[in-house]
């Protein structure tokens, strides 16, 4: 009995972690484009710790755990992008930020932020 009550415990954990796929590239797209106009910031989201070992270039530190606490303070004017290293943090914070009335773009991790973009084809 006790096995089953702690893989119904697991398995919650592990539909949230790997149901934070990959970022589209056309999603992507658009919250670069939104960044380079200058009309969206870039969050980690991630902890201090992990910010300070490695963190995309302009991006600025908010842990998930203090986006309550701070988000009154990020610029009313800009659109927001948030990452973290799965995508699961990223997920939480676009959540919070989008219910207090923000643009959020969600591009999941880092990784995803600084991957090489394909060309758009022309038609």
């Amino acid at each position: 009995m006790f096995e089953y009550k702690m893989f119904y415990m697991i398995i919650p954990l592990f539909l949230l972690l790997i149901g934070c796929s990959k970022v589209s590239d056309e999603d992507l797209r658009v919250a670069h484009n939104a960044f380079d106009k200058g009309n969206a910031i870039l969050i980690d989201v991630r902890t201090k710790e992990e910010f300070k070992e490695k963190h995309a270039d302009q991006a600025v530190n908010i842990p998930v755990q203090l986006m309550e606490r701070y988000y009154k303070y990020l610029p009313k004017d800009k659109e927001i992008i948030v990452y973290c290293r799965t995508g699961s943090r990223s997920h939480m914070a676009a959540q919070f930020l989008e219910k207090q009335g923000k643009k959020v773009y969600d591009v999941k991790t880092q990784e995803d932020w600084d991957r090489e973009l394909p060309a758009l084809e022309k038609k």
